[in-house]
Order: structure tokens, then C-alpha cells, then sequence
């Protein structure tokens, strides 16, 4: 008389759920002992120094800098120098595509950025820059090759030699109502440091 499959898959799946919680139950338990261990170990055995630490702080977000005033950070001087809010009027028909998405609008932030560096060149796009909202959602620039020729003006980057500037529209399609505007740079890999600038929105 053959014996069923459904036989042998009982006992193998109770015998695999026990492996499971068994294993489940070892790994809390192991990192309660290890977790108890670390308590117990600063607690006790571990020597303390009451000498202060001198010439260590952690570095803070810089506050915002307002319209007009120029931030530098690395070898970079920004500044936004206008602000367009909502900008949809001003863009007219030069997107590829033409028509925003329901709820959404353009922002358009005029920047001039100076290369304070006087031996090497500076480097920069408009994909070093965002902006970040109140609620915290954040923003990418727009590819400027998006927008077609009538739109002049716009920020592109490149290679800016030591002590000259480059200055031109950063665009950004947002969500129509955000509020707490900030103009970020760089908006990602900000190891060494940040710029930020109120958009006045």
C-alpha cells in the first residue's frame, strides 16, 4: 500500500516550523546576552575619563542665507539672486513636455556662482542643486536641455575658471502649495559641508 505525499509533508513542515522558531528564539536571546553584556561592560569593568575633550565639535547645519547674500562653501561662492514662484507663466511652452502633471508647478531660482579659488578650476551642474520643502520633501533641478532655445538664461554649469562667475535659471517642478522653500547645495554627498538659502515661500 503506497503511503500518501501528504504523509510525509506534515511531519516535514512541523519539523521545519520548530528549526524555524527555534532559530528565531536563538537569535533574540543571543542579542539580549550580547545587549546585557555591552550594559554590564561599560557599566562596570570599562575605565571612564572625566577629562574634557578640547578641539572636537560636531559640525551644525549652517543656517539658511537670505535673498542677495553669497554663501561660500568649499571653493564656491552662491548666490540667488531672484526668485520666480509659481513660474508656469514665465515658462511658457519652452518645456519638452509642455503640459505639468495636475497639482504641480514650476520654480524658477536665478543663482550667480563664483569661483573663489584662485589656482584651480571650479566644477559644478545643475544637478548639485535642490531644494528642500517644510514637510521635507526634496527637489532635483531640471535637465536644462529639456527646455528649448526661446528660454535663455539657463544654468548649465561647467568648468569655472579661478575668480570668474557663471550665473544663470535653475528650474524645478514642484508641488503646487509646498511652503519653507530652500535652495540646497550640494543636494547630495555633502561631506564637506552644505549651503542652504530661503527661497522666501
Amino acid at each position: 500500500m503506497r503511503k500518501s505525499p501528504f504523509g510525509l509533508s506534515v511531519p516535514a513542515l512541523i519539523v521545519g516550523a520548530l528549526c524555524l522558531f527555534g532559530f528565531i528564539f536563538y537569535q533574540k536571546a543571543l542579542l539580549i546576552a550580547i545587549q546585557y553584556m555591552l550594559i554590564s561592560g561599560n557599566s562596570s569593568s570599562l575605565p571612564t575619563s572625566t577629562t574634557p575633550i578640547s578641539g572636537f565639535s560636531i559640525p551644525t547645519a549652517p543656517a539658511p542665507v537670505s535673498l542677495g547674500k553669497e554663501a561660500i562653501i568649499n571653493n564656491l561662492g552662491i548666490t540667488v539672486t531672484r526668485v520666480i514662484s509659481p513660474a508656469d507663466t514665465y515658462i511658457g511652452n519652452a518645456a519638452f513636455p509642455s503640459v505639468l502633471r495636475e497639482g504641480k508647478e514650476y520654480l524658477v531660482v536665478d543663482v550667480k556662482v563664483r569661483c573663489v579659488s584662485s589656482a584651480e578650476k571650479c566644477h559644478l551642474t545643475e544637478f548639485d542643486f535642490g531644494v528642500e520643502t517644510k514637510g521635507g520633501r526634496d527637489y532635483p533641478a531640471e535637465l536644462s536641455g529639456n527646455y528649448s532655445d526661446n528660454l535663455k538664461g539657463l544654468f548649465e554649469g561647467g568648468d569655472i575658471e579661478p575668480g570668474k562667475s557663471l550665473s544663470g535659471s535653475l528650474i524645478f517642478v514642484i508641488q503646487k502649495g509646498e511652503s519653507g522653500l530652500t535652495l540646497i547645495y550640494p543636494r547630495l554627498f555633502a561631506f564637506g559641508g552644505s549651503a542652504k538659502f530661503m527661497l522666501g515661500k
